[in-house]
């Protein structure tokens, strides 16, 4: 067959798949610094213009006014395994009416997000950029050996590197303990000199640090889409819901050093609220071209439904059967968090604040057990109900495709690194809370990965949970990913669910 006169095929990428991109193409970015056209302390709206196409990386920044400190008991920073993004409630993703992408207890969802941020990220961009300083390091204490000084002295003694306990690593030099400027560990001293550590100054929140939250966090459409606002017609905006301080109860917007206290809230900085919003440009005629040959274009993306209640200490221990939706949708996953409501829990002097996963108690006597299973479709996900705390932990593994950097301690409370070291010349602390106590069994995860890519029928998903040993009334949010279609035609946006 002569094909001579045959159209050749379209060369023209996705433009909106992110990575798809010929890397030869010409383009062109600019970047708006926009500020909300709705703010108070309770919530923000900002409205992007329908030009480019937007970038997943741009930013909405934040500051407090400082009014929080400093003193020896009120330095206050924002919780080490959140950051800024303990600000945010919830957040909405909008286009004219519909909602495109939604988040309820973002705080709580970018808590578990953290865990899966190796650290060397953590560490060298996120304590700046949003404030999150979740990583974790050995403590290297001193074991007296002799050595040999210049006069050939065997009387002298160098410090071995022997490690007894794990501590918050956000990157900042030691300070030994009784000593009165930083010195670098490890000490050249007895095994009762123990290292503290401190968060950097500039993360104080007295000192008014400004901090940035990217919008490919807060809506995951976005990781894999970028917006095509040039094919838009509707009005695209963000909405945002922030953390409110109820009354007579403690700040979930900050953390104060260990035995401090405060007496009001972080206050936002309008002038600080900002989107930074980088709009993309490919050649006009492209993008033309684009536009004529996808007046109507369809794809498939992931949001989430939430689900929280307050569960008691007994329902946990009978055995709790918890529906949690996801009737009528594909569901990819769920996963579970837990935390105590009582007074110790629901306070800011913590380093976590509330953004916690916590697991049953762990004694001198043992660990409270978990058993858990998920049910759809008239079926268990699991024959057996799983119980086994690294099976747990696999599944946690499973469900993301990515590796939770979390050690054993932190996750369940067992082994004995997470755990008091001091002496008579001091003790192993990070702004002064002397021991891990507060991020011990805090990120007790649960999660399900559903992988049979079913609709779930009109029962929904129910969630069995067993827990021995839980001190009292806890709050279990669950979160559901569920697959989602949009349709642009004609300029115009149509949601459902696929």
């Amino acid at each position: 067959m002569d094909t001579s006169s045959a159209p050749a095929p379209t060369q023209i990428p996705d433009l909106v798949r992110i990575g798809s991109v010929a890397t030869d193409t010409a383009i062109s970015v600019t970047t708006d610094i926009l500020d909300p056209v709705i703010f108070s302390e309770s919530e923000a709206r900002f409205v992007l213009d329908n030009k480019g196409i937007l970038h997943s990386n741009s930013r909405i920044t934040f500051s407090t006014d400082g009014t929080v400190g400093p003193t020896t008991n009120d330095r206050a920073f924002f919780p080490a395994g959140v950051g800024v993004h303990s600000l945010i409630q919830r957040a909405a993703l909008r286009v004219g009416t519909k909602t495109v992408c939604e988040i309820e207890d973002y705080n709580h969802f970018a808590a578990y997000e953290t865990t899966f941020l190796p650290p060397d990220a953590i560490k060298e961009r996120e304590g700046v950029i949003s404030g999150r300083m979740m990583t974790i390091a050995p403590v290297l204490t001193g074991r007296s050996e002799p050595f040999q000084n210049a006069s050939n002295s065997a009387s002298n003694t160098e410090s071995l590197t022997e490690a007894k306990s794990i501590q918050i690593d956000n990157g900042k030099g030691l300070l030994l303990a009784g000593a009165d400027s930083p010195q670098w560990h490890p000490p050249l001293k007895d095994t009762d000199i123990f290292p503290s550590r401190t968060v950097f100054d500039y993360q104080v929140e007295a000192n008014k640090p400004t901090y940035s939250v990217l919008l490919a966090d807060l809506f995951p459409f976005l990781k894999t889409n970028q917006l095509p606002l040039f094919m838009m017609s509707e009005q695209v905006s963000i909405h945002l819901t922030f953390t409110q301080r109820q009354s007579g109860a403690s700040s979930e917007r900050i953390s104060v050093t260990g035995g401090g206290t405060i007496t009001q809230d972080a206050v936002l900085v309008r002038g600080d609220c900002q989107l930074i919003a980088d709009y993309i440009f490919y050649p006009q005629d492209l993008m033309e071209q684009y536009r004529q040959q996808n007046a109507n274009m369809s794809f498939q993306y992931v949001d989430y439904q939430f689900v929280k209640r307050t569960v008691s200490a007994t329902e946990y221990s009978s055995g709790l059967i918890q529906n949690v939706g996801g009737a009528g949708r594909i569901v990819n996953k769920v996963f579970c968090a837990s935390v105590g409501e009582t007074a110790e829990d629901l306070q800011e002097e913590n380093l976590l604040n509330v953004y916690c996963a916590e697991g049953p108690t762990v004694s001198s006597t043992g660990v409270g057990t978990v058993t858990t299973n998920l049910k759809y479709n008239d079926n268990f996900l699991y024959p057996i109900d799983v119980s086994n705390d690294a099976r747990h932990y696999h599944n946690v593994f499973q469900s993301e495709g990515r590796v939770p950097y979390i050690s054993r301690d932190l996750y369940r409370g067992e082994g004995q690194l997470a755990q008091t070291l001091s002496g008579a010349s001091g003790s192993v602390n990070f702004e002064d809370y002397t021991a891990l106590s507060d991020l011990r069994q805090k990120f007790f995860y649960t999660a399900y990965r559903l992988n049979k890519g079913e609709r779930v029928n009109s029962r929904g998903i129910e969630i069995y949970d067993t827990r021995v040993t839980v001190p009292g009334a806890s709050t279990m949010r669950c979160w559901l990913q569920v697959m989602r279609v949009v349709s642009l035609r004609d300029g115009m946006f149509m949601m459902g669910y696929a």
